[in-house]
């Protein structure tokens, strides 16, 4: 059976799903041996093309952080995009006891990701929110899977239809499961939450922004997410505790030392054991290193187009998080570009091949293995000079 070849570049693995209006598969780049697999959507229906051709333009593919390039092919349009690196949100409520502070920090990165997503048609926001497309990234953050499966009936989606599913999905979050059932949503969600979802599931929101508006009103939002909330004074009464655990080790080690002092023999163990070395590994095992990750907006560009890349580095300890980050752009192992700001753009002018490289440290300044990408610059297109009449005769 011969294998599918998208674009001489991406190698069909398996089709998701299809239809009159849509295939979408699963696939890898031709050639290069790694695991990194994308979603290709493959629009065929002329209609739908022109639709698609609209949302996903240069400008508004920066709505959705997944997108890697969109192009068109042997009269079919295709958008490709990276698959989320966490668990898929069913797999994750299912596996996972979630504290009310997970539940709002979710909440939150669903809400504010969708204010800009909501800038493209109702039926494509409303797609990206099922659920099979919604996967979770360090235990807090929404990641959105671009697996667009449309219907006649879906493409006629309004905002209405795009606030109900809204409310479904923090309906599953603060249930712990996608099985919830939003008849009961007295009995699941906080009662200051209550009103704002019972009005998403009535199709009453025009805007996810007056969603979100409305979310950070609350007072439970800000006991549990704002700069003096609970959350951050246990985060900064933890680290307080764990610098004085630190110095307990140190007080054993002065107690051993004056046994041996006692006993003889003292100064050939000074000369052969390091505190300091034996103090920090005591330090390394209660903080795991964090774990450096981004996506790119595209991953194939031409000259003098702009790239976005957006972290979505994460810190296993649940009391740490983020603290700093280092970006490296370079070119034949030449530095061109570096930056500390948590997301970046840049330009890229020369052709040729770009590794883009982020590391990231955690409070306590650990920090994490590189995470790299390439970046292939194209040269930009020139289209022919076409001659005009006039000009042919004025020539002669």
């Amino acid at each position: 059976m011969d294998i599918l070849v998208i674009a001489e570049k991406y190698e069909v693995i398996d089709t998701l799903f299809s239809s009159e209006l849509q295939t979408v598969y699963s696939a890898k780049k031709q050639g290069v041996d790694d695991s990194k697999r994308y979603i290709i959507n493959e629009f065929k229906n002329t209609d739908t093309i022109y639709s698609m051709k609209d949302n996903f333009s240069i400008e508004k593919c920066r709505y959705i952080r997944n997108i890697v390039e969109t192009f068109y092919e042997n009269f079919c349009f295709y958008v490709v995009c990276n698959i989320c690196s966490g668990p898929t949100i069913e797999a994750f409520l299912s596996n996972n006891s979630l504290r009310l502070t997970e539940k709002m920090y979710l909440t939150e990165s669903l809400l504010t990701q969708l204010i800009d997503m909501e800038k493209l048609s109702p039926f494509i926001v409303h797609a990206l929110c099922d659920t099979d497309n919604l996967a979770v990234t360090g235990r807090r953050n929404i990641c959105f899977n671009c697996n667009l499966k449309f219907t006649e009936d879906n493409l006629s989606a309004n905002k209405s239809d795009v606030s109900r599913r809204v409310g479904e999905i923090i309906c599953a979050i603060f249930a712990n499961t996608t099985a919830a059932d939003p008849e009961r949503i007295k009995d699941i969600l906080p009662p200051a939450l209550f009103p704002i979802v019972q009005n998403c599931l009535e199709g009453k929101y025009e805007s996810i922004a007056k969603v979100y508006s409305d979310f950070k009103a609350l007072l439970i939002y800000s006991v549990f997410m704002g700069s003096g909330s609970v959350e951050n004074q246990i985060k900064k009464n933890y680290q307080k505790a764990k610098i004085k655990r630190k110095l307990t080790p140190v007080r054993r080690v002065a107690a051993i030392i004056l046994i041996l002092l006692l006993a003889g023999g003292i100064w050939t163990v000074m000369k052969d054991f390091d505190i300091t070395s034996w103090n920090k590994g005591q330090a390394q095992v209660q903080n795991a290193k964090p774990a450096a990750m981004f996506s790119a907006s595209r991953e194939q560009v031409y000259a003098g187009e702009t790239v976005v890349f957006t972290s979505e580095s994460t810190d296993p300890d649940a009391n740490d998080s983020i603290k700093s980050y280092s970006w490296v752009i370079s070119k034949d192992n030449t530095q061109i570009f570096s930056s500390s700001s948590q997301n970046i753009s840049y330009t890229f002018t020369e052709t040729g091949s770009f590794k883009v490289q982020l590391v990231v440290s955690d409070s306590l300044v650990l920090a994490s293995s590189p995470y790299e990408v390439y970046i292939t610059v194209l040269p930009k297109p020139v289209l022919p000079d076409t001659e005009t009449d006039s000009d042919t005769e004025n020539n002669k």
